[in-house]
């Protein structure tokens, strides 16, 4: 459970800019041993003025985690775009909201876990072509498939809104054939490593465009920048991507940028990580105000 706390942004000049990194990150995030905590990460943030938001395929669970393991409270976005989780009394007025959980608020893109889980093993069915999911596994299955720990396959395990899957005889044809009547029953699809993924027909711009508006309601500036790839393909609205192996094409936003710096897993190195980019995105923004 996040702790009910005013964002300190909130507190701040609303004249002061902000910059918001979205950072995607996959279960890898959660598999190594991070070497160190960073020192006091929020208030790091807090005073270079970042506010940073995770974004993944992982579930609420594994995100709560992540923030745990990063020192951070923030809002964060699940399970591919399909909900967004923002602390209580994060931003100074009152969200717009689907639902509420024990400290947060929350706004839904996606549909409910056991209609995807039924809708793809009816379709599945029709089509006889036999898939396992997440929610036909146990904790040990989803452990060893994934390269999880006990501890973190019962929280991948914890789905609310899209189904991962595998194919029982996998090929191209059973594949496609699948992929397209799920797309035609009003799902979406898309592979992430051995997995497929399959949901509501929803991805992480909506959700990025959403919290983007809303730290605008906050402050006169804002600065949007995404650390990291997309696994399902679409650059996200922001003014400055970075990735961490290649340059990125620009994406109508903005100009295209590299960060020239890769993941670490030590904890502190991945929090200056985000400063630098934060950074990059301030010059890139007041370089294109000024016309430099």
């Amino acid at each position: 459970m996040v702790n009910q706390v005013t964002s300190p942004f909130a507190r701040e000049a609303r004249s002061k800019e902000l910059v918001v990194v979205f950072a995607d990150i996959d279960e890898a995030f959660l598999k190594h041993t991070w070497t160190n905590r960073p020192a006091h990460a929020d208030e790091i943030l807090t005073a270079e003025r970042i506010a940073l938001i995770l974004c993944s395929s992982m579930t609420r669970a594994q995100l709560e985690l992540a923030q745990q393991e990063l020192g951070i409270c923030e809002p964060f976005i699940c399970e591919s775009g399909a909900a967004i989780l923002i602390p209580d009394r994060y931003f100074p007025f009152d969200v717009l909201r689907d639902r509420d959980l024990p400290g947060y608020h929350v706004i839904e893109f996606g549909r409910p876990y056991p209609e995807i889980v039924a809708r793809l093993h009816r379709t599945a069915e029709r089509l006889n072509t036999p898939v396992v999911g997440f929610s036909d596994e146990t904790v040990d299955q989803v452990a060893q498939e994934r390269g999880l720990s006990l501890s973190h396959a019962r929280l991948a395990k914890l789905r609310e809104y899209d189904e991962p899957f595998r194919l029982l005889r996998p090929s191209e044809a059973a594949r496609t054939r699948l992929w397209r009547a799920l797309r035609a029953s009003g799902l979406a699809c898309f592979s992430s490593g051995s997995m497929e993924h399959v949901g509501a027909p929803v991805n992480r711009a909506a959700a990025v465009t959403l919290l983007s508006n809303l730290y605008r309601r906050t402050f006169d500036s804002v600065v949007t920048a995404s650390f990291g790839a997309n696994v399902d393909g679409r650059a996200l609205p922001v003014h400055f991507p970075f990735l961490t192996m290649a340059p990125t094409q620009s994406n109508g936003h903005g100009s295209s940028h590299s960060a020239g710096i890769q993941h670490g897993m030590d904890r502190a190195l991945w929090i200056e990580t985000i400063v630098e980019i934060a950074d990059a995105a301030r010059e890139g923004h007041l370089n294109a105000r000024t016309g430099h």
